[in-house]
């Protein structure tokens, strides 16, 4: 007996399941109901391009998730009865008085919640990064996102500069500023997602897709600057240049 999900999915003699030509889910095959196994809601339903890549499954007992972000899961106290989609593309998701982003419970109520910007969610009187990340020590009226066209997830308030989230000890917020080359448009590779910064201490190679920004120890700070050089973004002070952040002497 062969159920045909959609998708490329199907179910085999209500003992395993295929994706295409390829078994799927073997490890989960002790917990699904195959009997009620189906599709729940595709990203494919709302973007009407055919093409799934997030899907929620459901069985009598549980929901799943599959999508780039998350590899096959449960989520967690959701409930099929009552599980519905906020937003897909964002991994929103509300079920048994919780909301979840992807496989993530959020710690908020999404109802109240104020998108700063694709990164950053303001909760009454508390900030989150990322939907999940509480932003600690955070002062709210002075807060800013300085350069959000370029890089969202770098932001100030009066006394800290934050990545992701999180503070930049070294940071001093009076004085730190992503150097001028690497905004005024000028393209050169991972323009989009590497800079350089300096305040009166360090200087800062901040790359927005890594998980946290490296300091570097100039010892000509003052002479610390960005240049594009065959379409490459190079710092330099007097000793070095620096190319992703890596070092070479001059």
């Amino acid at each position: 007996m062969i159920e045909d999900l959609g998708h490329g999915y199907k179910i085999i003699d209500n003992k395993f399941i295929l994706r295409y030509d390829s078994e799927v889910y073997k490890k989960f095959y002790k917990i699904i109901d195959f009997e009620t196994f189906k599709i729940k809601a595709t990203n494919a339903e709302f973007d009407n391009d055919g093409f799934a890549s997030t899907i929620y499954f459901e069985d009598k007992n549980h929901i799943y998730l599959e999508s780039a972000f998350t590899s096959f899961c449960i989520l967690e106290d959701a409930k099929p009865d009552d599980f519905k989609v906020i937003d897909i593309k964002k991994g929103y998701t509300f079920s048994n008085g919780k909301y979840y982003r992807h496989n993530d419970k959020m710690p908020f109520d999404l109802s109240k919640a104020k998108h700063l910007n694709d990164y950053h969610i303001q909760v009454e009187d508390q900030l989150f990064f990322g939907d999940v990340i509480l932003i600690e020590n955070v002062d709210l009226e002075s807060f800013t996102i300085p350069y959000p066209d370029l890089i969202q997830n770098l932001a100030m308030d009066k006394n800290h500069v934050f990545f992701k989230g999180k503070i930049i000890p070294e940071a001093n917020v009076q004085s730190f500023k992503i150097l001028e080359g690497c905004l005024d448009g000028t393209y050169y590779l991972e323009c989009d997602n590497a800079f350089y910064a300096k305040d009166d201490k360090y200087a800062y190679f901040i790359r927005t897709i890594s998980n946290e920004v490296k300091i570097i120890k100039s010892k000509s700070l003052d002479d610390f600057h960005f240049k594009v050089i065959d379409e490459r973004g190079y710092a330099f002070d007097k000793e070095y240049s620096y190319y992703m952040g890596k070092r070479t002497k001059l």
